[in-house]
């Protein structure tokens, strides 16, 4: 009895360690993301960030529409930013900076 548990026990941990997709968790991209608004805003500032949308380009890219605030500063829109950020297989690789009020329509690129 003991064995068998055992057995089940260790298959069921080789086999949840085990990843069927190659896109990044939820956490490696939180922390990506963190990692550039971090190096937005002077060291010991406190901001906060929240995600508008996001765009699966394959299954190792993302495309993440996000606005940034620095706390405290909500009413001046010098301190109000939004990116579109680039990941790739889980990592920050590139952003670019838009509009606070632009309408924005990521799609997957297609051939034509």
């Amino acid at each position: 009895m003991k064995r068998t548990f055992f057995m089940t026990m260790t298959l069921l941990a080789v086999l949840c360690g085990q990843t069927s997709t190659p896109m990044a968790s939820f956490t490696n991209i939180s922390q990506a993301i963190n990692g550039f608004v971090e190096s937005l805003y002077p060291k010991g500032s406190h901001y906060f960030w929240v995600i508008n949308d996001t765009t699966t380009e394959s299954q190792h890219e993302m495309v993440v529409d996000i606005n940034t605030t620095l706390h405290g500063e909500a009413n001046k829109a010098e301190d109000q930013h939004r990116f579109l950020v680039l990941l790739v297989n889980g990592e920050f690789f590139g952003a670019q900076k838009i509009p606070l009020n632009a309408e924005v329509k990521c799609k997957p690129e297609h051939e034509v």
